[in-house]
C-alpha cells in the first residue's frame, strides 16, 4: 500500500517504523520541501499510526518550522512505560555536505540571527508520545563519546539520521536500557572519500527511561546507518551500511550494552547497494528468528527483499523480495496480531523516492 506520498515539489524520504506492547505501531518519516536532496533547507516531520485492528491514520505533519531543517532521526519505544520517543535535530540554517562555501564562523552568525527571529533553538530533540495523539517536545544534550580516536570534537556526540529504530534490552546485565543506532564523525569529513575514515556507527543509550543520553562506543571506522538487535545472551548484534564500496554489510557486536564493539566483520550473505537497511528480532513458535530488509542489489536500489536468520544474525537467507520496483531508505517492525512483517520503504516506478510504501510480510507462509 501507498503510505505517505510528497507533493507539490515535496518529497517524503527517510522512514522508519516500530511497534508498542499495545499493539499500536508508529511510522515516522521526513517530508523535505521542495526537493530530494539531503541538504533540503526545510524539512518536516510527518507521521502516521495504525491501530491495533489495522487502520492507519492520515499522516500529518508533526513538527516543523518555516525555513528550518527538522531532520528525522530514529524512534525507541519504552517497553517498561510504553513511552515513544522520536529523535530528530533542528538546523536553522543547513549547507551543502560537502564542499561549503561558507565558513563555520558565517553559518553560526547565520543560524544565532534565525534563532532570535523565532526564538526556537537548534539542537537535539526529542518528540515524545504514549497515545501518538499528543505529542511533547524536548529538547536534549546527549553527552558525548571521549575515545582518543575522535578527532573532530563537534562530530562525538551520536545522531540517528537514517539510523533503523531502537529497542529496550530484556536480557543480561543491562536489561532495561534503551539502545539506538547512531553515527557520530571521526573527523571532519569533507568528501564522500573522507565517510572510509571520518564515519562510525554507534549507540545513543539511556538508564533512565530516556530521561538522559549518552553516546556509545565506535562500532567500526568507515560504517553508518545502522541496525541493530538484541541476542538471546544480552549482546547487541550491530549491522551497517559501509562506505567501502564493497557491496556488502557490516557487522559487530558489544557485550557490554554498547559501550565498546568487537568481532567485526563483512557479511557476506548481506549484498547491499550502499543503502540504509532495517533489522527486528522476532520470538514466534519457540523460536527467535531476526529479519532484515533492504534494497536486494549491489549496484541499484531496487528489489525491496526480506531476508532471515535463525541463528541471531550468524547466518542469512532470503525469505521474500517484496517489491520489484526501485527501493531506498526502509524500517521493519512485527506486528504480533496479525503475525505479520510491516516493511516501510521508499519505492516508486522510475525513482525509489516517488512514494513511501508499506507492505506486510505474513510468516504463516514460511517454515522456519
Amino acid at each position: 500500500m501507498k503510505l505517505m506520498q510528497g507533493s507539490g515539489g515535496d518529497f517524503i524520504r527517510i522512514p522508519t517504523i516500530l511497534t508498542a506492547p499495545d499493539g499500536k505501531c508508529y511510522a515516522f518519516a521526513n517530508v523535505r520541501v521542495g526537493t530530494s536532496a539531503d541538504n533540503a533547507a526545510e524539512t518536516k516531520i510527518i507521521f502516521s499510526m495504525r491501530s491495533p485492528e489495522g487502520e492507519w491514520t492520515a499522516p500529518r505533519i508533526i513538527a516543523s518550522r518555516p525555513g528550518w531543517a527538522y531532520s528525522s532521526g530514529a524512534p525507541v519505544c519504552d517497553e517498561s512505560t510504553g513511552k515513544i520517543m522520536y529523535f530528530f535535530r533542528k538546523s536553522a540554517v543547513v549547507l551543502n555536505e560537502f564542499g561549503n562555501k561558507v565558513t563555520p564562523e558565517q553559518r553560526a552568525e547565520l543560524a544565532r540571527q534565525k534563532e532570535a527571529e523565532c526564538g526556537d533553538r537548534e539542537g537535539s530533540y526529542i518528540l515524545e508520545t504514549f497515545d501518538g495523539i499528543s505529542f511533547s517536545e524536548r529538547k536534549i544534550e546527549i553527552e558525548p563519546l571521549i575515545d582518543p580516536r575522535i578527532h573532530y570534537p563537534t562530530g562525538s556526540r551520536g545522531s540517528t539520521h537514517g539510523s533503523s529504530a531502537g529497542i529496550t534490552l530484556k536480557y543480561g546485565q543491562y536489561a532495561g536500557r534503551l539502545v539506538i543506532p547512531a553515527r557520530l564523525s571521526i573527523h571532519k569529513v569533507d568528501t564522500w572519500a573522507d565517510l572510509m575514515t571520518g564515519s562510525s556507527n554507534t549507540v545513543l543509550y539511556s538508564d533512565d527511561h530516556g530521561d538522559s543520553w549518552k553516546t556509545g562506543g565506535i562500532v567500526k571506522t568507515g560504517t553508518g546507518e545502522g541496525t541493530l538487535a538484541e541476542r538471546s545472551d544480552g549482546s547487541i548484534y550491530y549491522n551497517s551500511r559501509a562506505y567501502f564500496n564493497d557491496k556488502r554489510r557490516h557487522e559487530a557486536t558489544s557485550t557490554d550494552g554498547g559501550l565498546t564493539f568487537t568481532g567485526q566483520r563483512i557479511i557476506d550473505d548481506l549484498i547491499e547497494p550502499c543503502c540504509n537497511a532495517c533489522m527486528i528480532r522476532v520470538e514466534r513458535g519457540g523460536k527467535v528468528l531476526f529479519f532484515f530488509a533492504n534494497p536486494n542489489s549491489e549496484t541499484e536500489r531496487i528489489d525491496m527483499s526480506v531476508k532471515v536468520s535463525t541463528d541471531e544474525g550468524e547466518s542469512w537467507r532470503l525469505l521474500e523480495v517484496i517489491d520489484k520496483r526501485k527501493s531506498g531508505y526502509s524500517g521493519i517492525t512485527y506486528d504480533r496480531k496479525s503475525d505479520s512483517l510491516l516493511v516501510m520503504y521508499e519505492a516508486g516506478e522510475t525513482s525509489y523516492i516517488d512514494e513511501i510504501a508499506l507492505t506486510a510480510v505474513p510468516l504463516s507462509r514460511f517454515n522456519f
